[in-house]
């Protein structure tokens, strides 16, 4: 499932972020990149520190409260967290996400925008799935979710300046068909509810998908 939620994070947050970003260093971002992934990744990322970690952390938090993101993820632990930069000329070239990261499976990958449209052109999220390649521009406070076996690239910013946050996720439910399964489920539990309360069609649909859930769950 490829998840495109808009409006995630409100936009005062957004311009507290971007305002503090301004203040703080950014390293070359291959630092992080896999070895086949260097030769690729012409960015930048947000260096380390009290203050880097306290804007990972706002967002962090902000991005998880937000509807359908735990859904969607179902989060056991996140790999890493961190946040590009792409000026213009960046890119980061088609690659593959690693299967670990400090010690962790990744299962998921997400991209928050940070960056208004009108403040870059280029820069698009472009993911190889099963029906060819699709592309995203996002949008500040808007979030792509996506398996992390999908080759993906971000394509050159052309003009202004592109900052997004970035993580990866160890699902509770590894495989991500069962992972489509249980957000659909979860959201027709949630609109039959919504419709007719607790009807025998919401008890059918709950009790169909807490049994599931319980199934799927990781140990």
């Amino acid at each position: 499932m490829i998840l495109h939620l808009q409006q995630v994070i409100d936009s005062d947050t957004l311009q507290a972020v971007r305002d503090k970003l301004a203040t703080l260093t950014f390293t070359d971002g291959k630092l992080t990149a896999g070895w086949a992934a260097k030769p690729l990744k012409q960015n930048q990322q947000l260096g380390s520190g009290k203050a880097a970690d306290a804007v990972l952390e706002l967002l962090l938090k902000r991005f998880r409260s937000a509807a359908g993101v735990e859904a969607a993820l179902r989060p056991k632990q996140f790999a890493r967290v961190m946040i590009n930069r792409y000026q213009q000329g960046e890119f980061y070239g088609m690659h593959m996400d690693d299967a670990l990261m400090a010690g962790i499976r990744t299962d998921i990958s997400f991209t928050l925008g940070l960056t208004s449209l009108t403040d870059y052109e280029g820069g698009a999220l472009t993911i190889d799935d099963s029906s060819g390649q699709r592309s995203w521009r996002l949008d500040a406070g808007d979030v792509l979710i996506y398996p992390s076996h999908f080759l993906h690239q971000v394509e050159p910013v052309t003009a202004g300046e592109r900052l997004a946050m970035v993580g990866w996720v160890q699902s509770l439910v590894r495989d991500p068909q069962q992972r489509e399964i249980l957000f659909d489920l979860q959201a027709a539990v949630k609109a039959e509810h919504k419709a007719n309360g607790h009807s025998e069609q919401f008890f059918r649909l709950s009790k169909s998908y807490q049994n599931l859930l319980r199934r799927w769950l990781d140990d």
